[in-house]
């Protein structure tokens, strides 16, 4: 009886020893992460209503990757395939832009008018603006873990 506690409490101690490894090494997955993703140029009259940041955890679903964050903006001015690149390049991202940012004169509902899709280091970087009648543009941004699935940039 005296072995089997013994190592239970060995075995207790183990797990409470990975976790005060493991819960460190997150955090700096999760702040590297984050670090890399303030560095995007938004242009200042964007005005930020979201922003989810969800940590580096041991168990990660892939239909909830982690780390990530999402973040959305909303502005009055209209946005340009030139503000993408801008955001893009002050990032150091190696990136590729899908659509002209111009609302189609044949669209009568929301509609998505063009995405950036870029890569730095061992991150995948998607904006994509969208354009509702009479409202401001949105433009929403997910960061996360490379993966060999998702659109790369050409360039």
């Amino acid at each position: 009886m005296k072995v089997l506690g013994a190592v239970a409490a060995g075995l207790m101690a183990l797990g409470v020893a990975a976790l005060l490894v493991v819960f460190p090494l997150e955090n700096r997955v999760t702040e590297a992460l984050e670090a890399q993703a303030t560095q995007l140029a938004v242009p200042a009259d964007w005005e930020q209503v979201n922003d989810t940041v969800r940590r580096e955890q041991f168990l990660c679903m892939s239909t909830n990757p982690c780390p990530s964050i999402s973040r959305r903006w909303v502005t009055d001015t209209p946005v340009s395939v030139h503000d993408l690149e801008r955001m893009a390049t002050g990032a150091g991202l190696r990136f590729s832009v899908e659509g002209t940012c111009q609302r189609p004169p044949t669209a009568f509902s929301e509609t998505g008018v063009c995405t950036l899709y870029g890569v730095r280091s061992e991150n995948h970087y998607q904006v994509w603006v969208s354009d509702r009648p009479q409202e401001p543009q949105q433009v929403s941004l997910e960061v996360r873990p490379n993966r060999p699935y998702l659109t790369q940039p050409q360039g």
